[in-house]
């Protein structure tokens, strides 16, 4: 009699699916007390004592949760890759919390770790039928001793005993890891209790210290699990050779100078960047800036909470807190309040934060002096940081995140489009920090020069800074009166002059690094300018080719012998080409505005209607693809003082590519014209969408301030230059330029006003 084939299992499957499933011992023992936190624990305790043995050494998980019974056991935890947390609604029976686990792999990461398995459990009083309680063990050296499953006899390789409960016995589980897999080194011991150590949020991010800012936060707590309102949460104790060091958290964020908060829902994604009391010793003048954008993928996510804190500097203190500080540092990520590895370790850079930071020289071209080493100005850059002076948390849940999928081995998440969102959002507001750092430190910048201006202290008159060659004027008669008072052997005298003398050169050297600063930046915009005179030929040349492209597209479409379906398909190719053809017509007549030697030639009144039409082509694009109306209402008779027409368009183009960013989808623009008297005229250009506070419009003519949240700094779009650039062009003809109060319909309007001469 002919019996049907069957599948059989090799018992070698469990060391192939622990090694596959469970990427690091970190993470095994993480799966396991992810368990403990699936079954309703409040309590749980992980002791672990002499890992340097592995034949002594040994692990134990306690926890408080609703245990087990003897079916419970056979049916979850004895059956690989399990169905039961699948079933329902994925919540636990008691405190309804979303499962951490889902692919029954909590055996398979006991493995990882140990030869041999203990597990005692006391099930959680139902009513009705009688408690078991149960002791087990699996001795996995048994159970590969032999070829399948099915070929297990040994009543040793997994032992179940059960026994009747006392009813008053409260519910529990303790898994025991003995025969330990490997003996552990000190330096892997360490990486391994460090990792342990922080598989749970930080206490100091879920509920930040008072005493770290004075602003209002956008959260008092994260929403760092899914759970019921009752449930009361988990405490988890870390001890014997778990027992963590000293915890410095509130160390560090007392001395962190700026905390970034993120609150992703599915409409808007907020922004929170706030100086903290720390920093506000320093710069005082320093400022919270909230911003909000719209969510990138408002149904699919993902959405959640993050803080984040952020030093600058060298940490001072005991070698046990840097050495602490160093193994904190990093963004990482939680998942139901349970670290997802590797984000955050020392040499994962999930963010591209180190490798922007080391990169910097190359991103940041104009700060670079390219006759002779670098003069890079800190206080005044765009200044980014690497992985370490970012301490930080990202709380996702099961909810929020969906679409956030696991790796295989339970180490980050698959490099997908929901993942590329996190991480687009995470350093949003990573480069929104940024700029308010650099714009904290230009104001201070700006402070100092102003105090250092006078040998005589700071200034309580309105006049401006003396420039470079009075200073030196001024410490060259100190110097030589304080010479004649040491001839004169009046020392007193001559040492105040010395003193002054001291703090002129100071201010001289202020005036000269800013100088030298300065002749930096227009050196290299002029070597951009050559090159951008030299692209105009390439552009013109690719315009060419889009015009022949579209001819020759354009005439086989209209072939008679074509069928229907190719015809439409070249028609399609052909608004394609077309489009393409328009842009590089834009862009070419744009630069030909701006770059060309006719564009600074010869001061003239300009037409500024036509100036503007010159503006605009630069964000033409945008203004196509937003479909934002744009009304250029402006007299045509209404002219400048005389000034290049570079000078003009790139005034409106800065303008109008703030005015498109701010109306938003469907928004509108217009521009308006008059002469207000004999002497001035104005031009206002008003947008809808977001307003600007009139009371604190100043700030944004400042360097580096933006309301903008997307920030390219090869571009210097967001980077908050764009007004303060337009208003020192403007500054040069007399002419004035602000925020005021928009016409009905509107939301902003900036005016500017030119001598009428």
């Amino acid at each position: 009699m002919q019996t049907a084939p069957t599948f059989t299992v090799d018992t070698h499957l469990f060391r192939e699916l622990g090694e596959l499933l469970v990427g690091r011992d970190s993470t095994a023992l993480v799966e396991l007390i992810k368990n403990s936190y699936d079954a309703d624990a409040t309590e749980i305790t992980v002791y672990g004592q002499g890992l340097s043995d592995r034949e002594t050494g040994y692990i134990t998980i306690t926890d408080n949760g609703i245990g087990m019974n003897p079916e419970d056991f056979e049916s979850g935890f004895l059956r690989i890759a399990s169905r039961w947390k699948e079933q329902g609604h994925r919540q636990s029976r008691k405190f309804g919390r979303r499962y951490t686990g889902a692919k029954g792999i909590g055996r398979l990461a006991a493995h990882k770790l140990a030869r041999l398995l203990e597990v005692s459990s006391m099930p959680f009083r139902t009513g009705g039928g009688p408690r078991m309680h149960i002791d087990a063990t699996i001795d996995w050296d048994r159970i590969e001793a032999f070829q399948t499953l099915a070929d297990i006899d040994d009543p040793e390789a997994i032992r179940v005993l059960a026994s009747d409960a006392d009813s008053e016995s409260p519910s529990h589980t303790t898994i025991g890891l003995r025969r330990l897999r490997r003996a552990w080194t000190p330096g892997e011991r360490l990486r391994f209790i460090v990792e342990v150590q922080t598989f749970s949020p930080p206490s100091a991010l879920v509920q930040l210290p008072r005493n770290v800012v004075d602003s209002p936060l956008l959260f008092d707590y994260p929403k760092v699990r899914d759970s019921r309102t009752a449930d009361p949460g988990v405490s988890i104790s870390l001890l014997g050779d778990f027992a963590p060091s000293e915890d410095y958290w509130d160390v560090i964020a007392e001395s962190a100078q700026w905390l970034l908060e993120i609150d992703a829902n599915a409409g808007e994604v907020h922004y929170n960047v706030i100086p903290t009391r720390d920093l506000k010793k320093e710069h005082p003048d320093a400022s919270p800036s909230r911003l909000k954008i719209r969510h990138p993928a408002p149904e699919a996510g993902p959405f959640f909470q993050a803080r984040i804190l952020v030093r600058e500097g060298q940490l001072h203190g005991s070698a046990g807190l840097k050495g602490w500080a160093s193994a904190a540092s990093g963004v990482k990520v939680f998942m139901e309040g349970f670290r997802v590895l590797p984000y955050g370790e020392a040499r994962n850079d999930w963010l591209s934060l180190d490798l922007d930071y080391t990169g910097r020289s190359r991103k940041f071209a104009w700060l670079e002096d390219k006759e002779g080493g670098s003069t890079e100005d800190r206080d005044a850059a765009l200044l980014g940081l690497p992985n370490r002076s970012y301490f930080g948390a990202i709380f996702l849940t099961q909810s929020g995140a969906p679409t956030l999928r696991m790796l295989i081995n339970r180490e980050g998440f698959i490099p997908d489009s929901a993942f590329d969102t996190l991480v687009g959002l995470v350093r949003t507001g990573i480069d929104l920090t940024t700029r308010s750092r650099a714009a904290a430190k230009f104001a201070s910048r700006q402070q100092r020069k102003v105090e250092r201006g006078s040998p005589e202290g700071p200034s309580k008159s309105t006049e401006k800074t003396p420039g470079l060659g009075s200073t030196v004027e001024t410490a060259r008669v100190l110097a030589s009166q304080a010479r004649q008072f040491l001839a004169d052997g009046r020392v007193k005298d001559a040492d105040e002059r010395i003193s002054r003398v001291l703090a002129a050169v100071e201010a001289a050297s202020g005036e000269a690094e800013d100088m030298m600063n300065e002749a930096g930046l227009i050196r290299v915009l002029a070597s951009v300018g050559t090159q951008m005179a030299a692209f105009i030929h390439e552009i013109n040349a690719l315009l060419r080719i889009a015009e022949s492209v579209e001819g020759a597209l354009e005439r086989l479409r209209d072939e008679k012998d074509l069928p229907s379906k190719t015809r439409r398909a070249l028609s399609s190719l052909l608004r394609t080409v077309g489009d393409l053809r328009r842009r590089l017509e834009r862009q070419a007549s744009y630069l030909v505005d701006v770059v060309t030697p006719d564009a600074r030639r010869r001061r003239s009144r300009q037409s500024l209607a036509e100036r503007l039409d010159a503006g605009s082509r630069l964000v033409q694009h945008l203004i196509d693809d937003r479909n934002i109306t744009l009304s250029n209402d402006i007299p045509p008779d209404l002219k400048s003082p005389p000034m290049f027409p570079a000078e003009l368009s790139t005034v409106f183009s800065n303008l109008l590519t703030n005015a498109v960013k701010a109306a938003g989808i469907g928004g509108k623009i217009r521009a308006s014209g008059r002469a207000k008297n004999d002497q001035s005229l104005s031009v206002v250009i008003e947008n809808t969408g977001t307003a600007v506070n009139l009371r604190d419009a100043e700030r944004w003519f400042k360097p580096f301030e933006s309301t903008t949240t997307s920030v390219d700094p090869v571009l210097g779009q967001g980077m908050g230059l764009g007004l303060p650039i337009t208003r020192k062009m403007l500054e040069q003809y007399g002419a004035d330029i602000r925020f005021a109060k928009p016409s009905h319909g509107f939301a902003t309007a900036i005016e500017i006003v030119f001598p009428n001469s």
